[in-house]
C-alpha cells in the first residue's frame, strides 16, 4: 500500500507541477484538481501502509532488559492531534507548489518519538477501540483492569518520561506516580494543542507538582510565525522540581518546516539532552542501498547529457562549416585539391571550439556544480532531491519526447550522433524512478529524517 501511495504522490506532484505550465485553462484547473486528488490519496495510502506495518508490543513488561525505554504519556483525545501531518495542510495544498516528500508524512507523533530517540526507544499504551496503531512511539494495547501495572513497569526502567498534557482522566494517576517517584530530572511535559488544554491541565494537576506550573507566556510575534503545529512548548525540570518552560519555534519560518517539532525539541531541550549524556540526534545505522547508488548515476549521467550533446553538436557544426568553407574555397580559386598548409578552417575566420568553451566557463562550471550538488544530496538521502528525482523519471522524458516530436530535423547527422546518447539517458530516468520506489529506499531514506 505504501508503494501504490508514493506512486499516487509522484504522478500527482507531477501533475501539481505542470497545472502551471499548461496551456488552456481549462487543461490547467483539470491537472491541478487531478494532482490534488493523487497527492490526498497517495498521503492516506502511505499512512494507512505504515500503520499495517507498525508492530504492536505483547506488554510493557517484557521489555528487553537491556534496553533504554522512554515512556510516552498522553490522553487519548490527543490522538488525533498527534497524528497530523505536514502534507495535508489545507493551506500548503491550495496555496504553495511545495512538493511532498517523506519528512511532510511525519505525524506530530513520530516528530516528538524521533526528537527523543537518543534517550531510547518509545513505548505507550494505546486505545483499544483504534483499528490500527498510530505511527510513532510502539503501543501495548491494556485492558481496564492492567494498563495501571503496564505503566507501572515501564516507570520503573524508563529513562525518559515525556508526558503531553491534556484532560484526560487517566493522567491525574499517572501525575501522583510520576511526583511520588521524586525523580523530577526523567520528566519532559509537552504543551499541546493550545492556551486553554494548558490552562485546564494546570488548574487541574499543577498543584501535584511541588513546585507548580509556569503560566503560559504572553506570545510574541516571533512565536506566531515560528511556533510548532501541534506542540507548543515543553517544560523540564531540575533536581528541585522547578520548572523551566522552552517555547518551541523554528529558526526561520519555512526552514524545517515539514520536521519543526522534531528539529525544535532537541535545541529548546539541550541542557536536558545534555545532562542526561545523549547525543541530540541518533546517527543512522542503515546502510546506504545499491538502487541509490545506480539511480544517482542514472540521473547525473541525464543532466549531464545537454553538456556533452552541445559539445557534440559544436564539434559537427564546425565540420560542416570547415567541410563548407573548403568547397568553396576551391571551386573559388579552381584548384581540385589543396595542401595542408593553404587548407581554410572555421578556425581562420575567427570561430574555435576550444575558445568557445573557454570563454562560456561560467555557463557549464554552474550546470556542473548543480548537478554535482543534486547527485551528492541524492547520494545522502536529501528527501526533496529524491522526490523530485522521482518526478522527473515519471514526466520529464514524455516533455523531452514530445519535444523532440515536434522539431523538425536540419541536421540529420546531429540526430544520428545523438540518438545513442539520448536512448541510454532517457531510459535511465524511468529506470531510476523505479529503483527510488522500493521499499528498501523509502526505509533507508526515512532513517535519515
Amino acid at each position: 500500500m505504501s508503494t501504490s501511495g508514493w506512486v499516487a504522490l509522484t504522478l500527482g506532484s507531477g501533475c501539481l507541477g505542470f497545472s502551471g505550465m499548461a496551456g488552456p485553462a481549462g487543461t490547467s484547473w483539470g491537472l491541478l484538481a487531478a494532482g490534488l486528488a493523487l497527492v490526498v490519496a497517495g498521503v492516506w495510502a502511505v499512512l494507512r501502509g505504515r500503520q499495517h506495518l507498525t508492530p504492536v508490543l505483547t506488554s510493557l513488561h517484557n521489555l528487553p532488559a537491556d534496553e533504554r525505554v522512554v515512556l510516552f504519556l498522553r490522553a487519548f483525545q490527543d490522538d488525533d492531534g498527534y497524528s497530523r501531518v505536514a502534507a495535508l495542510r489545507w493551506f500548503r495544498l491550495l496555496f504553495t507548489s511545495m512538493l511532498p516528500t517523506p519528512a511532510h508524512l511525519r505525524t506530530e507523533e513520530d516528530q516528538v518519538c524521533r526528537a527523543f530517540a537518543p534517550f531510547g526507544r518509545m513505548v505507550a499504551l494505546g486505545r483499544t477501540t483504534d483499528r490500527l496503531p498510530r505511527l510513532g512511539a510502539e503501543r501495548h494495547y491494556a485492558s481496564d483492569g492492567t494498563w495501571k501495572g503496564e505503566v507501572l513497569a515501564a516507570l520503573d526502567r524508563s529513562t525518559l518520561v515525556v508526558l503531553a498534557t491534556g484532560a484526560g482522566g487517566g493522567l491525574a494517576w499517572e501525575v501522583e506516580q510520576l511526583v511520588a517517584r521524586d525523580d523530577p530530572t526523567r520528566l519532559v511535559l509537552l504543551v499541546s494543542r493550545d492556551r486553554q488544554q494548558y490552562a485546564r491541565f494546570r488548574a487541574s494537576l499543577g498543584p501535584h507538582f511541588p513546585k507548580g506550573l509556569p503560566d503560559y507566556p504572553r506570545r510574541r510575534l516571533r512565536h506566531r510565525l515560528l511556533r510548532g503545529r501541534y506542540v507548543r512548548a515543553a517544560i523540564w525540570f531540575d533536581s528541585r522540581w522547578t520548572p523551566h518552560w522552552e517555547m518551541l519555534d523554528g529558526r526561520f519560518p519555512l526552514a524545517g518546516l515539514a520536521r519543526r517539532t522534531q528539529r525544535a525539541l532537541p535545541r529548546a531541550l539541550r541542557k536536558v539532552y545534555r545532562r542526561a549524556g545523549v547525543p541530540s540526534r541518533v546517527a543512522p545505522t542503515t546502510r546506504r542501498p545499491g538502487a541509490v547508488k545506480l539511480s544517482t548515476l542514472l540521473i547525473s549521467a541525464f543532466w549531464l547529457l545537454p553538456l556533452a550533446v552541445v559539445l557534440l553538436a559544436m564539434q559537427v557544426v564546425v565540420l560542416l562549416v570547415n567541410f563548407v568553407i573548403e568547397t568553396v574555397f576551391r571551386q573559388s580559386h579552381g584548384s581540385p585539391g589543396l595542401d595542408d598548409q593553404s587548407r581554410v578552417t572555421s578556425s581562420d575566420f575567427g570561430f574555435d571550439v576550444w575558445e568557445f568553451l573557454w570563454g562560456s566557463w561560467p555557463l557549464w562550471s554552474l550546470w556542473l556544480a548543480v548537478v554535482a550538488l543534486c547527485a551528492y544530496r541524492m547520494w545522502r538521502g536529501g528527501p526533496f532531491v529524491i522526490m523530485m528525482a522521482r518526478i522527473q523519471g515519471v514526466f520529464f522524458p514524455v516533455f523531452l519526447l514530445a519535444s523532440l516530436l515536434s522539431w523538425s530535423p536540419t541536421v540529420g547527422m546531429l540526430v544520428l550522433a545523438t540518438s545513442v546518447l539520448l536512448g541510454l539517458t532517457f531510459l535511465g530516468m524511468p529506470a531510476a524512478t523505479v529503483l527510488l520506489l522500493r521499499r528498501d529506499v523509502r526505509e533507508w531514506v526515512d532513517s535519515r529524517l
